[in-house]
């Protein structure tokens, strides 16, 4: 396990050169993305390189600014670059406009969840309310809408609530553009199936691992 690891809730959390979970075991934890991506369920493969290291890099930041904001209330202006400008005011106005109300303590929060006894890394966009009702909305930097959104939600929830059921919770991908216009997608119902696709992607991960396969090799 790296030096560079913090602890967190179910575990440890090593954030540079790139995002790795780590067991209190200290075994290697896949996160949620990762599985999705290890089981197809989230697929680039038509897309280049460039193209696909460089969107990496703008929702990365935009995610540090919208956490930034959400944690502290305010952002440094020399953060919001030229290009994070129109998606960050998306962002901005997303919260403007809805009912929405983040939960400090939920934004950018690594921790290691077990769903159904797979053990996964989740780190949650925004958790929060809608009203009196607890929302999740995870936040894309993209003007193309994926189906594995939904899966990702279901997890989310799961682990937030140490529960393996999901239902609680409205579910929601918020889509910045680069318009500087959001698009609040519409809640996520098909909680069953989300949850199930969702599960079904941990077993196969950890079974290929228990099988001496090397997944974390074929990552990038």
């Amino acid at each position: 396990m790296p030096m560079s690891a913090i602890a967190i809730p179910g575990g440890w959390f090593q954030s540079e050169p790139m995002h790795a979970y780590f067991a209190e075991d200290k075994v290697w934890v896949p996160s949620l993305t990762q599985c999705l991506r290890l089981q197809g369920l989230v697929d680039y493969s038509g897309v280049d390189s460039d193209t696909l290291e460089n969107a990496a890099r703008r929702g990365t930041a935009v995610h540090q600014l919208a956490a930034a904001l959400n944690k502290h209330g305010d952002v440094d202006p020399t953060w919001v670059t030229e290009e994070l400008h129109p998606y960050f005011e998306a962002y901005l106005r997303f919260l403007s406009e809805s009912d929405f109300r983040v939960d400090p303590a939920w934004c950018e929060q690594p921790f290691i969840a077990a769903i159904h006894g797979f053990r996964v890394g989740i780190t949650p966009d925004c958790f929060g309310w809608f009203g009196k009702t607890p929302g999740i909305v995870e936040l894309k930097a993209t003007a193309v809408e994926m189906p594995s959104w939904s899966i990702q939600t279901a997890l989310q929830e799961a682990g937030i609530y140490k529960s393996n059921r999901c239902g609680r919770a409205r579910r929601h991908a918020l889509m910045l553009m680069k318009t500087g216009k959001y698009k609040l997608l519409s809640a996520y119902t098909n909680h069953e199936e989300d949850l199930a696709a969702g599960v079904a992607a941990l077993r196969l991960v950890w079974w290929r691992i228990a099988q001496g396969q090397r997944v974390w090799e074929q990552l990038g």
